[in-house]
């Protein structure tokens, strides 16, 4: 599963118009912020300094999981782990991964959002 969309809807009243444009407008700010963390999640993982890397991680475990972002989240949790874990190599192995996770949520985001 790649977005647990039962999560997505817990977040507002589906059948309210108020709530669905909210919920569209966090999606829009969702779609304009990962890419920027993953591209800081990069330069972590370049740096391979532990601490960055593991609060990198957090960061975009905590949007994942707010979100359903399942796929995304799973990738993290286990990246983060690693991280915590002191291994670096496992962490960015399993951060590399997140890109490609988030280009497919992002398109079932899309395909149910765009408007």
């Amino acid at each position: 599963m790649v977005i647990d969309w039962s999560r997505i809807e817990s977040l507002v009243d589906m059948n309210e118009p108020e709530d669905l444009v909210w919920l569209k407008e966090m999606i829009v700010s969702l779609n304009e912020n990962m890419p920027v963390r993953i591209q800081s999640l990069r330069e972590k993982m370049e740096k391979r300094d532990q601490k960055e890397l593991q609060s990198e991680l957090h960061q975009i475990k905590g949007v994942a999981a707010n979100f359903g972002l399942a796929l995304l989240s799973q990738i993290v949790i286990k990246a983060e782990a690693d991280a915590k874990a002191g291994n670096i190599d496992l962490s960015i192995s399993e951060s590399e991964k997140i890109p490609a996770a988030w280009e497919k949520t992002k398109s079932e985001l899309d395909a149910r959002f765009s408007s």
